[in-house]
């Protein structure tokens, strides 16, 4: 075996073994970033809503396009204002997420879905996508995007 050769084995070796480093190091991350979706969707309830509530940042954007063309937005106090109030009402209401992509980065994750939301047994279909980051205190969302499907 000639030299170059050598150093073309030994590259490959150092490279494969250098791409599992990220990976195994991502694998806690995903894993938070999993149960952070997993409780979105769990904890979204009436008597635990407060729990709901810590998953996001203080600071949180949730926006969704509005059937009059303009793009509205909320805050944390707003947006959990309303579901609190829509809870508040009786009806039984639940969110099911299908389709879930997650794609992880630096102490930063992108998550879309596919969601159904449920009123009183009627599905409404729509899309969302969380922004998550890693704080001291673990995974926090800090942005929502969502939008209901066409009629």
């Amino acid at each position: 075996m000639r030299v170059s050769e050598i150093f073309k084995v030994l590259g490959v070796l150092t490279l494969t073994a250098l791409a599992g480093i990220p990976a195994a190091r991502a694998e806690p991350a995903q894993a938070a970033v999993e149960r952070v979706v997993a409780d979105y969707v769990g904890l979204y309830a009436g008597p635990i809503l407060d729990r709901w509530r810590t998953l996001f940042h203080p600071a949180v954007v949730v926006a969704f396009p509005d059937e009059d063309g303009t793009i509205t937005t909320r805050t944390l106090d707003e947006f959990f204002g309303r579901q609190r109030d829509y809870f508040a009402t009786g009806r039984r209401i639940s969110e099911r997420l299908e389709n879930v992509r997650i794609d992880m980065g630096r102490r930063i994750a992108r998550v879309s879905a596919d969601f159904i939301f449920v009123d009183e047994g009627e599905e409404l279909p729509g899309k969302l996508g969380l922004h998550l980051a890693e704080e001291s205190g673990g995974w926090k969302i800090v942005a929502v995007l969502f939008a209901y499907d066409a009629e």
